[in-house]
């Protein structure tokens, strides 16, 4: 049994997509900055968009039921399609409210998160890529930003929500420049 062999990158692919990289992290700084300082807004405004892609996912899926002949789980699909229908109208009805529930969706979010950060990380360092650091600074932020929203519990309003995805975006963007320039130095 032979091991498969590391996946490799070109100098010049590296040289070509780390500008992305860092203007993609640069970006996401710029947002957490944003969404840090002015956390209510960003944790309400996160509860309204994730009130309307449930709405839109409802409408969708109840839509292709229209179009759907024979579905073999129409009760199901159904209740699907209304639940999320409803429960996205209810989150931009009440976006405060929303809000708390989201935060702890987050939580679950950042937890996962963290945890594919880690082991993204651990690959990275394992294929000796630079800055593999970052990415574990990032996954583990994650995993504390979840603890802390389970830990404040209810009181994790829309304030905290906000902050929590400043600080996200902060060191996600921290992480995707820091791996842009890896990437660019490497290519040189």
């Amino acid at each position: 049994m032979t091991a498969a062999a590391p996946f490799s990158t070109s100098h010049a692919t590296r040289h070509r997509v780390g500008p992305w990289f860092i203007v993609e992290g640069a970006l996401l700084i710029i947002l957490g900055v944003l969404a840090a300082a002015l956390p209510g807004i960003a944790g309400v405004a996160a509860a309204v968009v994730f009130g309307w892609v449930l709405i839109l996912a409802g409408l969708f899926g109840l839509t292709s039921l229209i179009g759907s002949r024979d579905h073999t789980h129409l009760l199901w699909s159904i209740v699907s399609g209304a639940v999320a229908l409803v429960v996205g109208a209810l989150i931009v009805w009440a976006p405060l409210v929303g809000a708390v529930t989201l935060a702890l969706f987050i939580a679950a979010y950042l937890l996962i998160d963290g945890l594919a950060m880690a082991g993204l990380a651990w690959d990275q360092r394992k294929r000796g890529a630079g800055r593999w650091l970052w990415l574990m600074i990032a996954g583990v932020v994650d995993i504390l930003l979840a603890l802390l929203i389970v830990a404040f519990g209810p009181l994790s309003d829309a304030v905290l929500l906000g902050f929590v995805i400043g600080v996200d975006l902060i060191v996600a963007g921290i992480a995707l420049a820091a791996m842009g320039l890896a990437a660019r130095k490497v290519a040189v």
